[in-house]
């Protein structure tokens, strides 16, 4: 867009009747005034076509930067839309806020702030757990901190926690495996993906361990499919966000079987969001050098190399 020629931090949430929605956050620059949010919404005309509406400002907090949005379709058809307005220069003056609607998108009620603490960041999105509870992924981007909040009453209230690692680490991407443990792949400034477990819906986290997957800090994607295997969206370099790379594991044991390229060159392909959707496809947001967002989808025979 002429208006805003950045573009970044696309999120994706599927709606009941199939379409899908994305946020992002476009502007001058990142962090500039003019930042805003930005909502699309696409409808499938064939199998392997999606048709997108052009980008409409749902989001413009005058002379304040908004960013970070973050998708969540709740289980009664309640799309939620997570996102920061920032409050100064950068990222550690960013309060967290949340808005909802209940028409698909359409139509949203008021912005209602979430927490007073600046810089409680969300990149990745919700879970609904075996449990019934919801997880919230955040971040503390001053303290390079995962933070995790849960709620058990729908979105009302929400309990936080924080872990407290001697890595640095933030943007944890979680699923739930079988069992009921969730697992989080994280950025980190380590040179490497960091991986965290819990064994009690979020409460308590695991200490930080080293995967053997490169990141340049930078934001990864995770996702489990219906039959447990496993996705990744990453950029597969310890230096550069180039090539932006998926990983599939058959399975929940994290064996990284395949991993394929969705974008390789110069520039910029950064902040991948994965979306499983019933139809057995998965689709994947994500920023092309800064300048719009692009959408992908694959299928299983893809994720395992043919």
């Amino acid at each position: 867009m002429a208006s805003h020629p950045m573009a970044h931090a696309a999120t994706l949430t599927a709606l009941p009747n199939g379409d899908l929605l994305c946020a992002f956050y476009a502007g001058t620059y990142e962090t500039a005034t003019d930042q805003a949010i930005f909502l699309a919404r696409a409808h499938k005309r064939r199998e392997d076509w999606w048709e997108w509406t052009p980008p409409r400002k749902l989001i413009d907090t005058p002379d304040k930067a908004d960013g970070n949005p973050v998708l969540f379709t709740a289980p009664d058809g309640t799309v939620w839309l997570f996102f920061v307005n920032l409050q100064g220069q950068g990222w550690t003056s960013a309060l967290l806020f949340a808005m909802r609607s209940t028409d698909g998108g359409d139509t949203w009620d008021e912005p209602q702030l979430l927490s007073a603490e600046l810089c409680t960041m969300p990149k990745t999105k919700p879970l609904v757990l075996q449990d019934g509870a919801w997880l919230l992924p955040l971040y503390d981007e001053r303290r390079f901190q995962p933070l995790f909040w849960r709620s058990e009453d729908g979105g009302r209230t929400w309990r936080a926690r924080r872990l407290f690692a001697r890595l640095r680490l933030i943007q944890p991407a979680v699923v739930e495996l079988s069992s009921g443990r969730l697992l989080a792949y994280c950025r980190s400034t380590n040179g490497c993906i960091l991986r965290l477990t819990s064994d009690d819906g979020g409460r308590h986290w695991s200490e930080p361990e080293l995967t053997p997957l490169p990141n340049p800090n930078s934001a990864v994607d995770l996702v489990r499919l219906d039959d447990g295997a496993l996705v990744l969206a990453f950029n597969d370099s310890r230096y550069c966000r180039s090539p932006l790379s998926v990983a599939f594991s058959p399975d929940e044991t994290e064996r990284w079987m395949v991993i394929r390229d969705l974008e390789v060159g110069e520039g910029e392909f950064s902040y991948p969001c994965l979306l499983a959707t019933p139809d057995g496809f998965v689709h994947c947001v994500y920023t092309y050098r800064r300048q719009t967002i692009r959408h992908t989808v694959f299928d299983r025979t893809w994720l395992r190399g043919g």
